[in-house]
């Protein structure tokens, strides 16, 4: 409403007509890992919403056949959205790139870690197959809640609810699921409606993402993740008074785990008929292991009232190399993946479809837009996006200086995520071993199960940026206490907050600060801009811990938010960043 207009003035209103188009995929009807997913928008869809637009796809996990069985599923945090690795957008004749965003599941993650609330997560659960805390899976030792444990409403396979249940926890369980994915990317989280007929259609490419990224294996049943989480040894008799010690002498079938963490029938209990386990002490995770591999034969309740306990019956009897003691809190823990040799399990992405919201705007406005430019006027669209900027460096780089070439015109903020750059096998990746340590404390280990796609802080004790010929801020920024593990510093999380706000999405919930560790700096506020332009902008980074040094390599993903316009004319498009 302008300033010379009141209220209850009548303007002209052009009404538009809302409808959702689902365009299909043009180059494949199926799809796995490192491939590329094409769609084009036709120029006849000649507007469209682009916030209320997504992806969808239906998708299926297959474990690997050659080892033992273990429920996997999707990335915790981000779901389905670990699917992509990267987005590029052109214009209709390919002739002019509009925007491309590598390292498309750490711009997420760094997103959903901090732009989070119950609301959104519980929205991110059912359409885009993230994790969500349920009661019927939680923990009752004390350890932080875990998002990577819901096996009883899961949306990749099947409950178990049979008491007993002997089945094998085969790749028939794993359900055929729907995904409906938004898309991250500035032009798609947009509010503006996009021209699309004016730019000739636009090409949509998606790279597909490699396996051993984007599976997880049950925090519940992990000797790397919250192992007071898992199931609890109780006896080899089932005696609530006296329980019997499964004795490092002794090969037995069957034993019973206590109720402690919800595990009192058997669709709580999160291993499956099929999969290897050992013991770990919970307080310090020495292991127990067997003389031969023990595999779960059946699961079933046994007993009543207080007295009733979770059975389990292996495939053949085997022998601890260490006494099983009922008051020692000796939890399980799953081979399934850790023991095998190799192990590769595949994804399949199928009926691919990009629903975008049409919006008809009329033949009298089409027919104004169509004159405006033939009389050569220049529709001008802009919308915040981002670039990244990458730097690799050595756990050995005890100080380093990344240039970040943030030559952008309309800059707002940049938000630097230090990625583990370590080489770890499919296996590894899945079974959280040898990745990046978060945490200790009550979950005693808590492992990252995001390697490459959160940040980690790794003993970093300070930084700065340096742009406009002066230290941004004036002083040091200190990190000890957050790379410590143990508290938390007040000023890298202002400073993050702020240039998460410039990017337009604002820090809802700092719980993630360790988990998904970020350096970021606003370039502006108040949703202004900053000309960077000339601008010499480097991250200069710390590690001067004496008594701890760095532990990984690090790749940085260096993400600027800026605006980015379009200029479209009637025999142009020219981008400007």
């Amino acid at each position: 409403m302008s300033e010379t207009t009141g209220f209850f003035v009548a303007q002209n209103k052009i009404p538009l007509q809302e409808s959702y188009v689902a365009i299909p995929s043009q180059n494949g009807l199926s799809y796995n890992a490192q491939k590329l997913i094409e769609f084009y928008i036709p120029p006849n869809v000649d507007a469209f919403k682009p916030k209320n637009s997504y992806l969808q796809f239906d998708l299926e996990l297959s474990q690997d056949t050659s080892a033992s069985n273990t429920r996997l599923q999707l990335d915790e945090l981000i779901g389905g959205q670990c699917l992509i690795d990267t987005i590029r957008i052109h214009s209709g004749d390919k002739t002019e790139l509009l925007e491309e965003i590598r390292h498309y599941p750490v711009h997420v993650a760094t997103k959903y870690a901090y732009h989070s609330n119950p609301t959104l997560k519980d929205l991110r659960a059912l359409n885009e197959g993230a994790g969500i805390w349920t009661p019927d899976c939680r923990g009752t030792r004390g350890t932080t809640k875990s998002i990577l444990t819901n096996h009883k409403f899961s949306p990749y396979y099947e409950a178990v609810t049979a008491d007993p249940t002997n089945a094998s926890f085969k790749n028939s369980l794993y359900h055929k699921c729907k995904l409906k994915l938004p898309l991250h990317t500035g032009l798609f989280q947009n509010d503006k409606v996009v021209p699309c007929g004016l730019m000739n259609g636009l090409f949509v490419t998606i790279l597909t993402s490699e396996n051993k990224r984007v599976f997880r294996q049950l925090d519940s049943v992990s000797y790397e993740r919250r192992i007071p989480l898992n199931p609890i040894f109780h006896s080899v008799d089932a005696n609530t008074g006296s329980p019997a010690t499964w004795d490092k002498s002794t090969a037995s079938n069957v034993f019973y785990v206590k109720h402690d963490n919800n595990n009192f029938e058997v669709p709580n209990f999160p291993f499956v008929v099929g999969e290897t386990f050992e013991f770990a002490k919970v307080t310090d995770r020495t292991k127990s292991v067997f003389d031969a591999p023990a595999v779960i034969k059946q699961i079933e309740t046994f007993g009543s009232g207080a007295n009733e306990y979770i059975k389990i019956t292996l495939l053949n009897a085997v022998t601890p190399t260490v006494d099983v003691v009922s008051a020692q809190n000796f939890a399980m823990y799953s081979t399934s993946v850790r023991a095998a040799t190799s192990y590769n399990p595949t994804y399949e992405i199928s009926n691919a479809e990009l629903v975008v919201n049409q919006i008809d705007m009329g033949a009298q406005a089409k027919a104004e837009a169509q004159r405006d430019m033939r009389e050569g006027k220049m529709m001008v669209y802009d919308f915040l996006s981002t670039q990244v900027y990458n730097y690799s460096q050595l756990k050995g780089d005890r100080v380093a200086n990344i240039g970040i070439p943030a030559n952008h015109q309309r800059a707002k903020s940049v938000i630097c995520v230090p990625t583990d750059a370590s080489v770890y096998s499919t296996k590894d990746s899945i079974s959280c071993e040898g990745t990046y340590e978060i945490s200790t404390g009550t979950d005693i280990v808590l492992n990252s199960t995001q390697s490459g796609i959160a940040g980690i802080s790794d003993r970093l004790t300070e930084y700065f940026f340096f742009y406009d010929g002066r230290n941004q801020p004036s002083l040091n920024v200190k990190t000890e206490k957050i790379s410590a593990k143990n508290s938390i510093d007040a000023i890298p999380i202002l400073e993050l907050d702020k240039a998460l706000s410039q990017a337009e999405m604002p820090a809802l919930d700092m719980s993630r600060f360790n988990e998904n560790f970020c350096i970021g700096r606003a370039f502006s506020l108040n949703k202004g801009v900053y000309d960077m332009r000339g601008k010499d902008c480097r991250l200069n980074i710390f590690y001067q811990d004496t008594a701890n040094q760095p532990v990984k390599d690090k790749l940085w993903c260096n993400f600027v938010y800026h605006i980015r316009r379009i200029n479209i004319r009637a025999d142009s498009i020219q981008v400007e960043v």
